[in-house]
């Protein structure tokens, strides 16, 4: 199935669909003609429902098709019920509404077809009223044009987002790499983070994070056993790092014992927290370098929806986030929280840098 990127992140995304439904709610309310039937206040108790369960429910699944798909049609049949035969310029603007609902499902096939359940709709609406060989009809291609806009643009984003994925897909094999690890070096590695910022400043709703990573007890090793059994220590360790990529991810060496992953187009943080559980789990199996031995790691994860917009700020975020797990313990991974990671003057300015955005 097609997948239309993650257009906002969930917060935004459920203050959308807030917003959308309470305009609809609005207009709808506001053409209700007293006496209010039985049928009408049982349509608007359900609406009050639905409405209740956006601000309720889990942001993991405000953003899945089902949710928003009930969202829709509950608002298509409501409107319909109740107006079935009206087609004046209220309604047509309050079906916009929901064309525009819809086009947040998160694939193009529920898209096309919620789109096409409320185009059909109002369809049956124009033939009800006996106004399929009027110009009232032209408004049906306006609102096929409509979608093909929505469908369009998300097929344009997606096609940019897989060219990303599938860009350097084996960066272990490029020219000047590191040396010792075959992983890409930390000039690589910035290269490629760069290209996926500048991509989201053209398209927000791109959603990729940073793993930090620093090995914990490689030290001990190095010291005692000597700088050869270090780099095949490091060297068994970029093999278990790069193993445990999906498609289009990419790990480097950012120097010494520390690496750094790029992951992409992130549907939900848990894929992250799971990569980061993988790693550590696959750290304790020993490693021999003329004897056993065994690192472990400390992990500092950071997303792009973190206030970040540079790529200093996001890899100093997973970076302070990597040193709170070392002072937790060792042998763990840490999400990045702007108030634990940020300082107070730049937190301040990163959040002046958001409100003007909004703004624009």
């Amino acid at each position: 199935m097609n997948t239309i990127p993650s257009i906002v992140t969930p917060s935004r995304l459920r203050l959308y669909l807030l917003l959308l439904q309470g305009m609809f709610l609005v207009v709808y309310c506001s053409h209700l003609v007293s006496p209010i039937s039985h049928e009408q206040v049982g349509l608007g108790a359900f609406l009050a429902t639905v409405t209740l369960l956006l601000m309720s429910l889990p942001h993991h699944q405000i953003q899945t098709a089902w949710f928003i798909s009930l969202l829709t049609l509950s608002n298509m049949g409501s409107l319909f019920a109740t107006f079935g035969g009206s087609t004046k310029l209220w309604v047509f603007g309050t079906v916009l509404l929901l064309l525009a609902m819809a086009s947040y499902t998160p694939s193009i096939l529920h898209f096309t077809v919620l789109s096409s359940l409320i185009i059909g709709g109002y369809g049956f609406v124009l033939h009800h009223a006996n106004l399929l060989s009027a110009e009232e009809v032209l408004i049906l291609p306006l609102m096929f044009s409509i979608t093909l806009v929505f469908v369009s643009k998300a097929t344009t984003a997606q096609a940019e987002i897989q060219r990303i994925v599938r860009m350097d897909d084996q960066p272990q094999q490029r020219i000047g790499g590191d040396a010792l690890t075959g992983l890409p070096n930390r000039a690589q590695f910035l290269e490629r983070l760069t290209r996926i910022v500048q991509y989201t400043n053209h398209n927000p709703s791109f959603r990729f994070a940073l793993l930090f990573v620093d090995l914990d007890g490689f030290k001990p090793i190095n010291d005692r056993l000597g700088h050869k059994a270090g780099d095949a220590v490091l060297r068994h360790v970029a093999k278990i790092f790069d193993s445990s990529l999906r498609q289009g991810d990419v790990v480097g060496r950012y120097g010494g014992d520390e690496f750094i992953f790029l992951l992409s187009h992130i549907a939900h943080p848990s894929e992250v927290t799971q990569l980061a559980e993988r790693i550590l789990a696959k750290l304790q199996s020993p490693i021999d370098v003329g004897e056993p031995v065994t690192v472990g790691a400390s992990i500092g994860i950071a997303f792009n929806t973190n206030m970040a917009e540079t790529v200093e700020e996001l890899i100093r975020d997973a970076d302070q986030a990597m040193y709170r797990a070392k002072a937790q313990g060792k042998n763990c991974y840490v999400v990045s929280n702007p108030t634990a990671d940020v300082p107070t003057e730049e937190l301040i300015g990163r959040w002046k840098r958001m409100m003007q955005l909004k703004w624009y």
